[in-house]
């Protein structure tokens, strides 16, 4: 594992940790300049249906060259490391939320007053 990998891997542990537990999300001196990519991307994020959508190849190109940076096929895999932690922490919150039962259960009056 070289040393990008590793610096990959702080920021997920970190990110992952402050997802799950609340823990401050401390970002390696390293790794933010990698961090401030994923954040950019990660706020022009597009959902679907199901949720989120990963960022994609192509997201991450139109980024690069749009702002001129520097991004070479190993930031790639460290972003895409990043958004995986995130969409996995996003996905398992949504699957906790959809089990939580409604408050009021639906009848015929409710429906007819939500969609009538």
């Amino acid at each position: 594992m070289d040393a990008q990998d590793r610096l990959a891997r702080q920021i997920v542990d970190t990110l992952t940790a402050h997802l799950a537990e609340g823990k401050r999300l401390v970002i390696p001196e390293a790794g933010r300049l990698l961090w401030s990519w994923f954040d950019d991307l990660h706020a022009t994020r597009s959902y679907g249906d199901a949720g989120p959508n990963p960022i994609t190849f192509a997201e991450i190109d139109a980024y690069a060259s749009l702002m001129r940076e520097p991004i070479e096929p190993r930031h790639v895999s460290a972003i895409r490391a990043i958004d995986d932690a995130w969409l996995k922490h996003a996905r398992a919150s949504q699957g906790e939320a959809k089990a939580v039962p409604p408050a009021t259960p639906m009848t015929p009056a409710l429906f007819d007053a939500m969609f009538a």
